[in-house]
């Protein structure tokens, strides 16, 4: 069993990561975005997009940690401010949904995210109740800052959104 585990570790550690690599689950192809003011999910698939915005970077998430140094541009959390402690009260809320390989039954995980127009940020909660399926970060139950990457990317698709709905 030893043997196995570590040969498993050596493999993992010397196979190649595309850019969206997530682990053993596969790569992420697509977000997806539900919230009580859209209409119906918006799903971002541009491979550009996806392949910058990670779940799976960072301080606190078992991929960084295990895998080595990964870079924080990708991430969708701005790790360097910390916890959020004074995030604004009656922002709309967001459930995103990470969609991972396999496309036919994909794992999903899962974050919700407060955009907050009038600071120019956003809000990133990690669930702690299982329910984003891969719970790995340790920083789960959590509010952290949204990165600048991914408040102008997925802020500004809802945005879009929420205008073409008008």
């Amino acid at each position: 069993m030893k043997r196995a585990t570590f040969v498993l570790l050596v493999v993992l550690l010397l196979t190649p990561h595309a850019p969206a690599w997530s682990g053993a689950w596969g790569r992420v192809f697509a977000i997806e975005i539900r919230g009580d003011q859209l209409a119906q999910p918006l799903t971002i698939t541009d491979p550009t997009v996806v392949q910058e915005l990670s779940f799976w970077v960072g301080p606190g998430t078992g991929f960084s940690e295990f895998m080595g140094p990964v870079s924080l541009d990708r991430s969708i959390v701005d790790w360097d401010r910390g916890e959020v402690t004074d995030r604004p009260t009656g922002l709309e809320t967001y459930q995103v949904r990470f969609l991972l390989e396999p496309r036919d039954d994909p794992p999903v995980y899962l974050v919700l995210y407060e955009p907050d127009a009038e600071n120019g940020t956003g809000y990133i909660y990690y669930p702690a109740d299982g329910s984003s399926g891969i719970v790995t970060h340790f920083v789960e139950d959590t509010w952290r800052y949204a990165s600048s990457r991914w408040n102008e990317r997925v802020g500004a698709a809802i945005s879009e959104q929420l205008l073409a709905q008008r």
